[in-house]
Parts: C-alpha cells; sequence; structure tokens
C-alpha cells in the first residue's frame, strides 16, 4: 500500500509531528480529521519505535529509481504524444530579483549560480595560491626527473604533428590576362 501513496515525502514532516510537543494552541487542529493513510503510517510507527516502515537498516528512504534507460521510441512518445501524456511545458518560470534572468519557481538562478562559484573560485585562488617551479634554472633532464609529467607515446607524439593530417592544394591563382589552358 505505501509503495503507491505519496507517503514517502511525509516522513521527515510526520516523523516531527511525532516527536515534538504540541502546543494548546495547535490542540484543536490536531483533532480535525486526517488521511487515514496518515493515521495507518502513525499507528506503523509507533509499533516500529519512531521508524518509518518504508527505510532500509541503515536507515535510508527508499527511493524511485527508473529500471532502464528509457528507448529513444518512449522518449520521441513523451515530447510528441497527444493530450495528457507529453511532456508539459514549464510555466513557473519567473525573474530572478537579483539579477532579472529567467528562472524557475522555488530553483536558484543559474546567472547567480555561477556568479557565486566564480566569485568562491577567485577568493580560493587568493588564499590558496598555486606553487610554482622552485627551482627555476633546471636544465630540461633534471625537471623531468623532478616534475614527472604526462608520458607520451611514440603514437599520441605521431598525431600531435600536423604531417598526417590530408592537406588541401592550394588553387591556382586566375589572372584575366590569362587564356584558358595557358597556366603553367
Amino acid at each position: 500500500m505505501f509503495a503507491r501513496t505519496p507517503l514517502v515525502a511525509l516522513a521527515g514532516s510526520l516523523e516531527a509531528v511525532v516527536r515534538i510537543p504540541v502546543p494548546s494552541l495547535l490542540a484543536g487542529w490536531m483533532a480535525m480529521p486526517r488521511d487515514p493513510r496518515l493515521e495507518e503510517l502513525r499507528r506503523q510507527m509507533e509499533n516500529n519505535h519512531g521508524d518509518p516502515p518504508f527505510m532500509i537498516g541503515n536507515e535510508t528512504i527508499l527511493k524511485a529509481v527508473p529500471k532502464k534507460k528509457p528507448s529513444y521510441r518512449r522518449t520521441r512518445q513523451k515530447l510528441y504524444a497527444p493530450g495528457g501524456k507529453q511532456v508539459q511545458h514549464l510555466d513557473n518560470l519567473v525573474r530572478c530579483p537579483a539579477c532579472g534572468h529567467f528562472k524557475r519557481s522555488h530553483f536558484m538562478c543559474m546567472h547567480c549560480f555561477a556568479e557565486i562559484r566564480d566569485f568562491l573560485k577567485m577568493k580560493r585562488k587568493q588564499e590558496f595560491p598555486v606553487e610554482e617551479n622552485k627551482y627555476p634554472e633546471l636544465d630540461s633532464v633534471d625537471e623531468a626527473i623532478l616534475y614527472p609529467g604526462k608520458r607520451v607515446s611514440d603514437h599520441e607524439r605521431r598525431l600531435q604533428k600536423k604531417e598526417w593530417i590530408p592537406k588541401r592544394e592550394q588553387p591556382m591563382m586566375y589572372e584575366k590576362h590569362t587564356k584558358g589552358r595557358d597556366i603553367k
């Protein structure tokens, strides 16, 4: 019964309701009729010493996960199917109050997020500068021993050279005063 009902989302809030003492002002609200499924869940939690029934041994909540990647046909059907089967358009778009870009309501603006991320990267670089080469006067052999970089194979070295890329022949220059096949 619990797999079909949306009680997974209510687990944390219901657990908090069971453990927190209710003030006298809210006692009348608590006496109002409730969903029978919530009452049943509360009874099961009381029997299990406060643990929700859909927890695994390490107290993680079970979540719905797709078993396989959706097929090409299924993804097309989601986009172009008739009626309510298709993917719904986003109608909860608002402007960010900070920067004015469009964003989904109740989500962080991605433009502001990028600005914050760049700011924090800059601060991190200022606080923890990258170590430069301690020995700038080393010759190439000693530097290769002290600072071993990526080892490049012969095949990669050949690919880095531009010789293996076929080059297009340069077109012959056209001059108006030359005649058809007189070009040498």
